[in-house]
């Protein structure tokens, strides 16, 4: 156990593969949370720094990346050469030469590795420095209070800010924000920001990123998804306007030529079972058929439609999940997932989608 684990378990923290799952709460306790903290261990860091990092960046992902200026938060993603993305990142400027892509922690190697092919032509550094830093969650309609006593301001969607310190508070959605602080610095800040948020575990923190409508790439989905199946084309993910960067092409021509067959649904699943990442999602249908005697015969015919990204529980028998479906899953008010048959109800996004 490292020094910060062992300093969040002093703080009743309890971990499933050095990921903390809670402080003593349970789903039943979520109604109640109106300010709370997360420690983020799930997420790293991948480091760019040098005078060419954002042009270099430019060229290897969706977003527009000479945009990019102090006190602004960018989400994106990297692709391989047919478009599929090799991870997806909230990106913000840590200095003028240096950006920090921060994004599910075991993809940062990967990351590293498609990029560097690349980035011996700039004048840019990649460093995975996800033990350099500490990520924080910060979740709750009476979060701003106290961010406003430590922050010199408090950012809004897709804006960031930072202090004295050097703490990087970013907004990802309403009441949603991610702090980014060196790992020297995290017990002291964990301390100042106890006082009025209450500690909780990755789940309640998962369940908020769901009802926002935001999803990631994991190590489940590497290399499997092109941007618009994660619905990155509303949430400001993806440049149509910049020039060309790796797997361009293909995300261009979905967007404007191409039909998409499956992309991010919010459900709701009445299920105290919660499935996991990539579980498959398929429905029933009913065929009949008539032999030689005419005789009818019905079977249950099983069809695959789509899988599980994520999903956390709402309650002690309901859970909330982003899933990749097909159109036709929108009619069904129950499915099958993981093979078990939920009880479903489909809710809106909280952004637009639009084809084009």
């Amino acid at each position: 156990m490292t020094d910060w684990q062992q300093f969040l378990a002093d703080r009743q923290a309890q971990f499933v593969d050095d990921e903390v799952i809670s402080f003593g709460e349970t789903s039943a306790d979520y109604a109640n949370l109106t300010a709370t903290i997360s420690d983020l261990g799930h997420l790293g860091i991948l480091s760019a720094e040098g005078p060419d990092s954002r042009k270099f960046l430019q060229g290897q992902s969706t977003c527009d990346f000479l945009a990019l200026s102090p006190g602004d938060a960018l989400p994106g993603a990297i692709c391989n050469p047919k478009g599929r993305m090799i991870t997806s990142f909230q990106a913000q400027l840590n200095s003028e030469d240096e950006i920090l892509l921060s994004m599910d922690r075991a993809l940062v190697k990967t990351s590293l590795a498609a990029l560097e092919k690349y980035a011996a032509f700039f004048k840019t550094t990649l460093q995975d420095h996800s033990n350099a830093y500490r990520q924080f969650g910060l979740a709750g309609t009476q979060v701003k209070d106290r961010l406003k006593i430590l922050f010199p301001s408090v950012p809004g969607p897709r804006h960031s800010v930072i202090d004295k310190a050097g703490n990087l508070l970013t907004c990802v959605s309403e009441n949603l924000f991610v702090i980014i602080t060196k790992a020297g610095n995290a017990q002291q800040l964990w301390v100042q920001l106890s006082p009025d948020l209450q500690a909780v575990g990755l789940p309640w923190w998962q369940l908020q990123l769901i009802r926002a409508g935001l999803a990631s790439v994991t190590a489940t989905f590497s290399e499997q998804l092109i941007p618009q199946m994660l619905n990155l084309q509303a949430t400001d993910a993806i440049s149509f306007s910049k020039g060309c960067y790796t797997g361009q092409e293909v995300v261009a021509r979905m967007q404007y030529l191409g039909k998409l067959k499956r992309r991010t649904y919010l459900v709701l699943g009445a299920s105290s079972q919660l499935p996991e990442p990539g579980a498959e999602i398929t429905t029933t249908g009913s065929t009949t058929t008539e032999n030689a005697t005419t005789e009818s015969t019905t079977t249950e015919k099983t069809r695959a439609i789509g899988n599980v990204i994520t999903a956390a529980p709402t309650d002690p028998g309901n859970f909330a999940m982003l899933a990749i479906l097909r159109e036709m899953a929108l009619d069904q008010t129950e499915l099958l997932v993981a093979g078990q048959a939920v009880p479903v109800k489909f809710v809106d996004l909280p952004y637009e989608i639009n084809s084009q």
